[in-house]
């Protein structure tokens, strides 16, 4: 039987994250076998692409044939030349045919759309094959993260049956989403403790970079997480360096010739029903670092899976970023990494389940007391942290015999899921909150302007306080690659701290959710430039008092936007990312220098864990980190030296890592850091009244993130600062 599918081919975007690489756009060709590989998998269904051996190519015209080799199975393939309109025959017998043409055929004439169809991917565990199928809406984002939920099916039923009777893949399609359902093995889930731990972490491991798109809206096909993986060795961007790690954005794989869902680390859920319940909560039990919740109908964990809860928690996203060996200084037990949880029993809870319960009531630390609600049309006690609500555990006893259908699943999405995520902000992740789409929409005021022919979009919220007319503080947020600013916002929470300290925060959103910042008078700086003006003749806003901060690519604009148009803007920081500046900003910034002796306050804020950062935490000697702090330095009259001194490394070669001189100066104390987690260095000016115009603040144990405090920590580094119509500086210390 042949199967015809159209195949888009792309180039990856390389390092989205990584902001040296995305703000030119840089695409990287994928090599022939590469898109023929990813041709024969979407033709064939089975989209673990690596393992599709392709061999004896010809080239015919404005055609393509090969023929692949897939486990045991052999298929005779032909496409356009480009890789599109790929189709692949069965060979009969076991043995490769002899090559010849293949027949040459027609694009089949337009049909209706197919019903929705569940695609399977296999992985390999213990030497075993083991398959999952999954879901992707057609209305998923192209250019932005999508929400992934993993879904396990109870005894007695398969996987495509769970998928009908629970509703999760028409909830995907309707908002927007992905889910994917780990089929059983040949005799069922695993009937000890823990059995299928290994299967469902392959399962998340492989399905973060192989979720490829069959039809609708083109995708980016960008390898990994915030935007891509950086070049082997390069960090953010740069050449590889001794004791660097391997490798740049979160999720990995994927991209090239193929669209493919792209996804990221915060934004992953598990939910099971039965013998599935069961999977899913011993594996939450025994990773808790990897998902953001939980929920589960009949759900309980074997007596050896809680003792699992006195080892020492994995702190996945430690290495989120590959290649980094530092070991964290927050070392939870598993017991103690809250997880959101969603109890749903049929009848009375069983012991077993009861016990559950009071395990996650105590890992996220709730209140004694319960309140009820009906959530979702379930009566639903609700056990809250005081202080930290996503940390949550929920408890709905259903009718007895009832399933888990469409209203379950529903109620688990719409009022659970949605609105958690577990933010790549501490090794194991922190619980953060999450407002959707349409709830932004709601409480924001969303604005579009219109630059070079092309619409952009930001989203203003003002203090509470605010009347019209008020001359308030202004900050402007940029979102990372693929991170659309109506979702970083619940990230950063920048519009919060202004709510307290009364400023307008602006969100402002890249085309594509992406951003160029190759040149000064580029579109993307005209946006910020219009954006401001618009706040300000709108709702009035004191130009004295006008900053910017950014995430990941969001960060070098940040940082572009300060060195080159210093008149805007008090203060800047750039978060998680700098990138070396193209010759064209940076000769745009020695003109603007030769005028004017001009300065810039800068607060830059990255993870020792991050990109750049060495694979034991450390600030290499070299690199694009080293290159941002010489570059502020010069901008800003600073003349504390720095030095470099040779770091003998128990997992590379020995390698000079830099050491700086700025005054130390330490923030950022919790139960978890008692010393601090901000390592700020304060560097100030050789000036006749030195001025502390540069921070630069190395946060302990943050990969590609942001701590929850990020966001204060920078307001009050901005409001000491101001900028007068000649640009001149006013310094008032907090």
């Amino acid at each position: 039987m042949k199967t015809f599918v159209k195949y888009l081919t792309m180039s990856a975007v390389i390092g989205a994250c990584s902001t040296a690489a995305l703000n030119v756009h840089a695409q990287a060709k994928p090599s022939e076998t590469e898109v023929l590989q990813k041709a024969t998998s979407l033709a064939i269904g089975n989209l673990a692409w690596e393992s599709v051996r392709v061999s004896e190519i010809q080239k015919d015209g404005a055609q393509v044939k090969w023929f692949v080799t897939l486990r045991s199975n052999k298929y005779r393939c032909s496409a356009d030349a480009n890789g599109e309109n790929s189709s692949c025959d069965p060979v009969p017998g076991a043995a490769m045919p002899p090559a010849g043409p293949a027949p040459v055929r027609a694009p089949p004439p337009p049909r209706a759309a197919p019903a929705p169809a569940l695609i399977k991917n296999m992985v390999s565990v213990a030497s075993r094959d083991r398959s999952y199928l999954y879901y992707v809406s057609s209305k998923y984002s192209p250019a932005g993260f999508n929400m992934v939920v993993y879904a396990l099916h109870d005894k007695g039923q398969t996987a495509e049956q769970f998928a009908q009777q629970s509703g999760w893949m028409k909830l995907a399609e309707d908002n927007g989403f992905v889910v994917v359902f780990p089929e059983a093995g040949p005799q069922g889930w695993a009937a000890n403790s823990g059995g299928d731990d290994a299967f469902v972490k392959a399962v998340y491991d492989h399905a973060v970079a192989h979720l490829m798109v069959r039809g609708g809206p083109g995708g980016a096909g960008a390898p990994g997480g915030e935007g891509g993986r950086a070049p082997r060795g390069g960090g953010e961007g740069e050449a590889p360096r001794p004791g660097a790690a391997p490798g740049g954005g979160e999720g990995g794989g994927g991209g090239g010739g193929g669209r493919r869902a792209q996804t990221w680390l915060p934004f992953h859920y598990l939910t099971g029903s039965g013998a599935g319940a069961t999977v899913a909560q011993e594996f939450v039990l025994n990773h808790p670092g990897v998902f953001a919740a939980v929920a589960t109908l009949d759900g309980g964990a074997y007596p050896a899976a809680y003792a699992k809860g006195a080892e020492p928690a994995q702190g996945y996203f430690q290495d989120a970023r590959g290649g980094k060996n530092a070991k964290p200084v927050w070392k939870p037990l598993k017991k103690d990494v809250p997880v959101a949880a969603w109890l749903f029993t049929t009848g009375a809870p069983t012991p077993a389940e009861s016990q559950l319960a009071d395990y996650w009531k105590r890992s996220d630390a709730v209140a004694p007391t319960a309140s009820n609600a009906s959530v979702g049309g379930f009566p639903t006690a609700i056990y809250r942290n005081p202080t930290r609500a996503p940390q949550e555990v929920r408890v709905t006893s259903l009718g007895e015999g009832a399933k888990y259908d469409k209203s379950v699943a529903s109620a688990i999405w719409t009022d659970f899921f949605s609105h958690v995520a577990r933010w790549t902000s501490s090794p194991n992740g922190d619980l953060g909150g999450l407002l959707t789409e349409a709830e932004v929409n709601k409480t924001f005021d969303v604005r579009t302007t219109t630059v070079d022919g092309a619409t952009y979009k930001y989203y203003v919220k003002t203090p509470s306080t605010y009347k019209k007319g008020q001359s308030l503080p202004l900050v402007v947020s940029a979102h990372g690659a693929f991170f659309p600013a109506w979702l970083y916002l619940s990230q950063i929470k920048m519009h919060e701290v202004g709510e307290k300290e009364g400023f307008i925060t602006v969100y402002i959103n890249g085309q594509q959710n992406r951003w160029d910042f190759t040149k000064a008078d580029g579109p993307d700086a005209k946006f910020v430039e219009q954006a401001i003006a618009e706040v300000g003749a709108d709702y009035g806003v004191d130009k004295s008092r006008v900053y910017m901060q950014g995430f990941s690519l969001g960060s070098g604009l940040s940082y572009m936007m300060g060195i080159t148009h210093p008149q805007l803007f008090a203060a800047v920081s750039p978060n998680s990312g700098i990138g070396p500046m193209t010759p064209e900003v940076k000769a745009w910034v020695a003109d603007l220098k030769a005028k004017s002796d001009v300065r810039m306050p800068m607060m830059i804020v990255y993870g020792d864990v991050d990109g750049a950062a060495s694979t034991d935490a450390k600030i290499p000697a070299q690199g694009v980190l080293r290159g941002a702090i010489d570059e502020m330095k010069q901008y800003n009259n600073i003349a504390t030296p720095d030095k470099a001194e040779p770091f003998n490394s128990p997992n590379t070669a020995p390698y000079d890592v830099l050491v700086l001189g700025g005054k130390a100066v330490r923030d950022g104390v919790d139960a978890r850091y008692p010393k601090g987690r901000f390592q700020i260095s304060e560097y100030s000016s050789k000036d006749a009244k030195p001025l502390n115009l540069f921070n630069f603040v190395w946060v302990t144990d943050m990969s590609h993130g942001g701590d929850p405090r990020q966001a204060q920590l920078e307001w009050d580094y901005f409001k000491q600062w101001r900028r007068g119509p000649d640009a001149a500086l006013t310094f008032a210390p907090r």
